[in-house]
């Protein structure tokens, strides 16, 4: 066959959307089960004017916003079937820098595109989301993708502001859904127990993808991406494996997205293993976005431990060890230690965006300790983290 080129190059990838994390497929493998759940949810709600909260948990790569703006497509055409005007809003919170304000503003905006974003306080702005709703006789579904931005800055009072909506107008349809999704279910512990228990009315849970429902996900990618015969087969599936670890499908896409880029680089006609053990080096199983909301201790002791692994060709550390680099670089900073109970939930929250691994230790080591492992390269992520630090605390980090 004849191999497309750009400019003299050989070209594998012909089309590179399918293999954004912004992309929304047309169908979603071992997701169909949730979005259906979804749709179950809302569908009656919708025709008997009822409002309805829902949560999505899971952890980093298994499908909650993609599922979330899938629905958003599929409801809208549900609802335009049925003459309901609906409109769907999907805001990433952290990228609201955790603004309730801004999430208000973002969904004002669907309606109102050149609605000002000064003269209103964050109630008014909201009183003026529903009079308008009210007056085009139309619902919305606000998402909250990466809640926990929204929780750590503002508390109960969003979910407690928008669960409280329709308060006053008992009668009435109720115009204003919420989705909530979160990464860290924990969080909702620092939520008022009224606004808890009513986030989990409605729960849908996101597992972590197998290996083999990986490889279904990326052999849709490969076949809309590449050019036929551009990668192999057993490749995909060594790309599955590197990813089950974690079950991140984020991660697989974008693995195999840069071992593309790379065998295009070089000029070869396929896609090779070697490709995808070079990716690897060079790909994070999570988003560089998420250290930017980590508390100033967190980045201090992930720090610690980026620098420790710089230095060792051990595949975990103690975590005695990361408690002493830890403390030196407290000293640095001019910060105060944290006492050991808390760096344990720091070791916690960060195994559970996937920046590091962590287990019992075993037989073979004098007592019982945690051991830890780094899932990103510790060269980038000192370089992150210094930048951060430097910034937020106001120092020159060496």
């Amino acid at each position: 066959m004849a191999w497309p080129s750009t400019y003299g190059r050989i070209r594998l990838i012909k089309d590179e959307e399918p293999l954004s994390l912004d992309y929304i497929p047309e169908r979603l493998p071992h997701r169909e089960e949730q979005l259906n759940q979804l749709l179950n949810i809302f569908a009656s709600a919708l025709e008997a004017g009822a409002a309805r909260r829902v949560l999505i948990t899971g952890r980093v790569g298994t499908g909650k916003t993609v599922t979330a703006k899938k629905f958003g497509q599929v409801v809208g055409e549900v609802a335009r079937r049925k003459g309901i005007k609906l409109y769907y809003v999907h805001v990433n919170c952290r990228l609201q820098n955790g603004s309730f304000f801004h999430v208000l503003l973002k969904a004002m905006r669907q309606l109102r595109p050149s609605f000002p974003d000064r003269g209103y306080a964050t109630n008014e702005l909201l009183m003026l989301l529903l009079r308008e709703l009210e007056e085009r006789d139309a619902f919305m579904i606000i998402t909250l993708d990466d809640a926990e931005a929204l929780i750590d800055k503002e508390g109960s009072r969003p979910f407690y502001t928008l669960s409280r909506a329709h308060d006053a107008s008992m009668n009435g349809p109720h115009r204003l859904s919420l989705i909530c999704v979160l990464r860290e279910p924990e969080k909702l512990k620092g939520l008022d127990e009224a606004t808890r228990s009513t986030l989990e009315e409605f729960a849908i849970h996101m597992p972590e993808y197998s290996k083999e429902q990986l490889f279904d996900i990326l052999m849709d990618r490969v076949r809309l991406a590449f050019v036929e015969g551009a990668i192999r087969e057993d490749v995909v599936a060594f790309i599955a494996e590197l990813a089950a670890t974690e079950g991140n499908a984020r991660y697989a896409i974008e693995l195999l997205w840069r071992a593309g880029k790379l065998a295009e680089q070089e000029g070869r006609y396929e896609v090779l293993p070697e490709h995808v053990r070079r990716a690897k080096v060079l790909v994070w199983p999570v988003e560089r976005a998420i250290l930017g909301a980590l508390s100033v201790h967190e980045k201090i002791f992930l720090l610690a431990l980026s620098r420790l692994f710089k230095f060792t060709d051990e595949a975990k550390v103690t975590m005695g060890e990361a408690k002493e680099e830890y403390k030196v670089l407290c000293e640095e900073f001019g910060q105060k230690p944290r006492k050991h109970t808390q760096l344990w939930k720091y070791v916690q929250r960060l195994a559970k965006l996937s920046l590091i691994s962590a287990e019992p230790s075993g037989p073979g080591m004098r007592g019982r300790t945690t051991l830890i492992g780094l899932l990103v390269p510790a060269d980038e992520l000192e370089k992150e983290l210094t930048g951060l630090l430097g910034k937020e605390l106001g120092v020159e980090v060496n």
